[in-house]
């Protein structure tokens, strides 16, 4: 019998088969430092039942099952709303450096920003585990409560200093994702 979520699952492989990976890359051209167009991003590979336990181990607790499942079956992150659901793993051989430099992924958010003598209190209205899923642009980030077994979600805006419930989980917030936005009228290769 299939659940709600492996039908959320079955969607957004189908539909990463057919559009740009990330929301925003159907809305701006990307282009390289010659000016060059460069074509849409794709989502990153799944990973590996290992990796998501490596991760698990790293951050100090279990993530929601929904973010395991699309991290195992659909893929690490490089695709959804917004500019995208950040990758779990951090990409072996790239620096773990400061998130102007390189793409921060789950795992080096949490190595570089998690640590309370580094960061004070800023973390105080934070859940205690939590991880750092999508950002939504203009250094606001979408954030899942992982001790919710459902997966939460909260936005952070640090520029407002707000840490505001979303009252949706990661999956009515996907479902309504690929309820709402426009698939592209043509395949992309």
């Amino acid at each position: 019998m299939q659940t709600i979520v492996d039908e959320l699952i079955a969607r957004l492989v189908d539909r990463l088969r057919y559009s740009p990976a990330v929301e925003m890359d159907a809305n701006y051209v990307h282009t390289n430092d010659k000016g060059e167009v460069l074509p849409s991003r794709r989502a990153n590979p799944p990973l590996e039942l290992n990796d998501v336990d490596y991760v698990e181990t790293q951050l100090g607790f279990q993530l929601p099952e929904i973010v395991r499942r699309i991290s195992l079956e659909v893929a690490d992150g490089g695709f959804g709303p917004n500019w995208g659901i950040s990758r779990l793993k951090h990409p072996a051989k790239h620096p773990f450096g400061p998130p102007h430099e390189v793409e921060m992924s789950v795992e080096s958010w949490h190595r570089l920003h998690h640590d309370p003598k580094e960061c004070g209190d800023w973390l105080a209205d934070f859940p205690d585990r939590f991880i750092r899923y999508c950002d939504v642009g203009c250094n606001i980030t979408l954030c899942v409560d992982c001790m919710s077994p459902a997966g939460l979600l909260f936005m952070d805006d640090p520029m407002a200093k707000v840490v505001k419930p979303m009252n949706e989980t990661v999956e009515q917030w996907l479902t309504r994702w690929l309820d709402e936005v426009p698939w592209p009228e043509t395949m992309y290769s």
